[in-house]
This record gives C-alpha cells, sequence and structure tokens, in this order.
C-alpha cells in the first residue's frame, strides 16, 4: 500500500529537521572553545613557583620560634578560598605542633624550604604543578655543640602536587595540594599528629 503523498513530506521535514539539528550540534562542538594543556611560559612558571614556595616557606615556619601569626602567615598565601580555610587549619596545627616540640627541649629557631620542579601543566584557566619540596628545620644548639657533631639541622625531601585555578584579575591562586607519597612517617613539616609521641 503505498504511503500518503501527506505522509511522506511530514516524513521527510522530520529527517531534515533531525540533521539540522544534528549538525548544528557539531557544529557548536567545534566552535566551543576547549581546555587543551600547553607549555607553561615562563612567566606562569615562575608565578607558580613563587606561589607554592611561599606557601611551604609559611607552613614550615610555623614549627620555629620565630613563627608568625595564623592570621598573619594566612594573609601572606595566595589561595582559593576553599584552600584558604584548609591552609589556615593546618597553619593553626603546625604552630601547636612547634610549641609541642619546644616543650620536649627538640624546639627549631628557623625553617629553609626550596622546591625542585619535576613538571608544570597549564591549560587557560588552571595548572598543575609538580615539585619536590625540600625543607631544613634548624635546632636550637649552639656553636660548641654543632662542633662537637650534634645535627644542625634536620631534613627532609617530598613530592608534591599542586594544582591552581586563575582568579578574576587573572592571577595563580593555590586550590589543592596533595603529598605525592606512598606510606611511611611523614616529616614534621607536615600535621601527621599520629606520628607525634607526646611522651617521647
Amino acid at each position: 500500500m503505498p504511503i500518503p503523498r501527506r505522509r511522506r513530506i511530514i516524513a521527510t521535514v522530520s529527517a531534515a529537521v533531525a540533521i539540522s539539528a544534528a549538525s548544528a550540534v557539531l557544529a557548536l562542538m567545534y566552535l566551543l572553545p576547549t581546555a587543551s594543556t600547553h607549555k607553561a611560559s615562563s612567566a606562569d612558571t615562575a608565578e607558580l613557583t613563587r606561589i607554592a614556595e611561599g606557601y611551604l616557606q609559611q607552613r614550615a615556619d610555623m614549627l620555629t620560634a620565630a613563627r608568625p601569626t595564623v592570621e598573619a602567615a594566612s594573609g601572606r598565601l595566595r589561595t582559593t578560598p576553599a584552600m584558604a580555610t584548609r591552609a589556615r587549619s593546618e597553619l593553626a596545627a603546625l604552630a601547636e605542633k612547634g610549641l609541642r616540640y619546644e616543650g620536649l627541649d627538640i624546639g627549631y629557631t628557623k625553617a629553609r624550604v626550596d622546591i625542585e620542579v619535576t613538571s608544570v601543566d597549564v591549560t587557560d584557566r588552571t595548572a598543575t604543578l609538580r615539585l619536590t619540596d625540600h625543607a631544613r628545620l634548624y635546632f636550637a644548639l649552639t656553636p660548641q655543640e654543632i662542633e662537637d657533631g650534634s645535627p644542625e639541622c634536620e631534613e627532609s625531601s617530598l613530592p608534591r602536587t599542586m594544582t591552581f585555578t586563575r582568579g578574576a584579575d587573572g592571577a595563580w591562586l593555590l586550590s589543592s595540594d596533595k603529598v605525592d607519597e606512598a606510606g611511611g612517617p611523614l616529616p614534621t613539616t607536615e600535621v601527621d599528629e599520629t606520628g607525634f609521641d607526646s611522651a617521647a
């Protein structure tokens, strides 16, 4: 039985509309910008490195007798609002740890942090920085104690991955920090209360 002419017209129009809609979607997908990873510029790498090093230095400083207040240390960080909340909490915990270590006569006078960048991946709005955090915490020792063989400082190296987001002004903000270490005790510069023995 032949298909009525009206139905053939409706079927043809429906097929044409479907093809046009599919073509429009494909065209839109082609035109929309994608977040492609590209090589970081020297300016981006320098800024990301500076933010990362400043963040890690502030954390280490909280363990020393010369620690700033949590408010002052927090104010120096370049972070997203969510990361600022986490950072403030960890800075306070590190300051408390430093005070308890002082009570056990194993306090630190100063800290020095250097970072070694291993890779940088950047898109238009985000960046990932992989690095090794080299930290030194200097003991409160006399020159004679050092001369007699006491270690001058406690050293640690820890691989980490940090991610960043561009702020409204185009500047980079730290959005997350993850230690890339599977198992084992964490160094003093990390918030790891399970490794702290108050009776030691």
